[in-house]
C-alpha cells in the first residue's frame, strides 16, 4: 500500500477541444441522403470524453465524405443518460455516449461488479467489443434496438472520506466511516464488505452530506471526479479499484442500419478507435488526478497488486452471491469463465 500528500496549490491543465468537420450534402453509398446524428453527451466540452467523441466525430465525416454529421450535445443538454438511453432505443435521440442505465435490463448491472477486473492489462483485454462481456453487452444493447459502437474507459474507482479508514487494506476490519452508496444492492453489499458501514443517497446529495457530516465519505467515483467535485469535502482517496467505469457509444439500431455498409464500417471503425484511445487517456488521468488530490493536501493510498488480489479474492467470494437473479447468474458464469474467474 503506498500513500501519497503534498501540500502545495496546484491547477487543472486544460483539454484540448477538437473541431467538427461540416459535413458536405450527397448521398450514402446505399443511394440515401446525406444525415445528421443528433448526439448525447453527458460531459462538459472539456471532459476527454467529449474531446474523443469529437474525434470520432471529424473520423467520420471524413470517412463519409461528408455523408454522416455527428452533431454533439454535451454536459447532458438534450437529458440525463437514463432518458437518454430510452430516447436512442425510440430513435428520438440519434446516438450517445452515456452510462448505461439498468432499469429495461438488469444483466446490465455486471457493469458495476465489483472487482470484475484490478488492473489496466485485464481492461485491455476485456473491455472490448469481440470479448465475451463485449459481446454480451452488444446483445443486451440489441434488445432495446440499439447498437454499441465502442466503450470509453472512464478508469477505475474508489472510495473518499472526510477521516480516515482504519487499516484500509484489511476488509475484515471495521473502517469506522458511513459512506454513501448508490441503490445498487452489490455496491452496497461489496462497500460493507471491505469494512464500511453504508447509507443511500442521491449522487446529486453527496457533496452536502459530506458537507453536514450526514455521510463521512462516498464509493463511486475515479480520482478525476473526486478531483473536480468533491475535493473541497474529502481528506483521503483510497484507489480500491473496486469497480472499473465505462460509457458507452449506442447509436439507434434501425439509424445505423439504414446507412450503407460502407458508411456503418466507417462509423464501426471510429467506435473502435474512440475505444482504445481511451485506455492510455483514463490511466494517464488517474495519475494525473490522484497527484492533484495529494497537491490538494488530500491522502491517497494506493495498494499493491497484491492487496489488490486479496480485496478481489474477498469480494469475489462475499459480494457476488448478492446477484440472484438467474439471467444475471448465468451473464456472471459466462463473463467469469472468459476471464478466468472462479465462482
Amino acid at each position: 500500500m503506498r500513500t501519497t500528500m503534498h501540500i502545495r496549490a496546484a491547477g487543472v491543465a486544460g483539454a484540448l477541444a477538437l473541431g467538427l468537420i461540416a459535413a458536405g450534402c450527397g448521398s450514402t453509398g446505399g443511394g440515401g441522403d446525406s444525415i445528421t446524428l443528433r448526439v448525447a453527451g453527458q460531459n462538459n466540452e472539456e471532459h476527454p470524453n467529449t474531446t474523443e467523441l469529437e474525434a470520432m466525430a471529424v473520423a467520420v465525416a471524413e470517412g463519409t465524405d461528408g455523408r454522416v454529421t455527428m452533431e454533439i450535445y454535451p454536459n447532458n443538454q438534450l437529458g440525463d443518460y437514463t432518458l437518454m438511453y430510452e430516447e436512442i432505443s425510440q430513435g428520438t435521440v440519434d446516438m450517445g455516449l452515456i452510462s448505461t442505465p439498468t432499469h429495461l435490463d438488469s444483466r446490465l448491472e455486471i457493469q458495476f461488479l465489483p472487482y470484475l477486473v484490478t488492473t489496466y492489462e485485464d481492461v485491455h483485454e476485456h473491455y472490448t467489443l469481440d470479448s465475451v462481456l463485449g459481446q454480451s453487452m452488444q446483445e443486451i444493447h440489441h434488445d432495446q434496438g440499439i447498437e454499441l459502437l465502442g466503450l470509453f474507459a472512464e478508469g477505475f474507482g474508489g472510495i473518499a472520506t472526510n477521516r480516515p479508514a482504519a487499516e484500509p487494506a484489511d476488509p475484515t476490519v471495521d473502517k469506522g466511516v458511513q459512506l454513501r452508496v448508490p441503490e445498487i444492492a452489490i455496491t452496497a453489499k461489496n462497500t460493507q464488505d471491505l469494512g464500511f458501514s453504508t447509507v443511500s443517497m442521491a449522487y446529486a446529495d453527496v457533496y452536502q452530506g459530506l458537507q453536514t457530516g450526514a455521510v463521512e465519505g462516498w464509493t463511486g467515483g475515479h480520482p478525476l471526479v473526486n478531483y473536480l467535485q468533491f475535493r473541497d469535502v474529502i481528506d483521503h482517496y483510497y484507489q480500491y479499484n473496486n469497480f472499473f467505469e465505462t460509457t458507452h457509444v449506442l447509436i439507434n439500431q434501425e439509424t445505423f442500419e439504414g446507412l450503407s455498409a460502407e458508411d456503418q464500417e466507417v462509423m464501426r471503425e471510429a467506435g473502435l478507435q474512440l475505444t482504445e484511445n481511451s485506455y492510455e487517456i483514463a490511466e494517464s488521468m488517474e495519475e494525473e488526478y490522484r497527484g492533484l488530490l495529494a497537491e490538494e493536501g488530500i491522502e491517497v493510498v494506493e495498494f499493491s497488486e497484491e492487496e489488490l488480489r486479496s480485496l478481489a479474492e474477498h469480494s469475489r467470494a462475499e459480494s457476488w452471491p448478492t446477484l440472484d437473479d438467474p439471467e444475471q447468474v448465468e451473464l456472471l458464469e459466462r463473463v467469469a469463465e472468459s476471464m478466468g474467474l472462479d465462482l
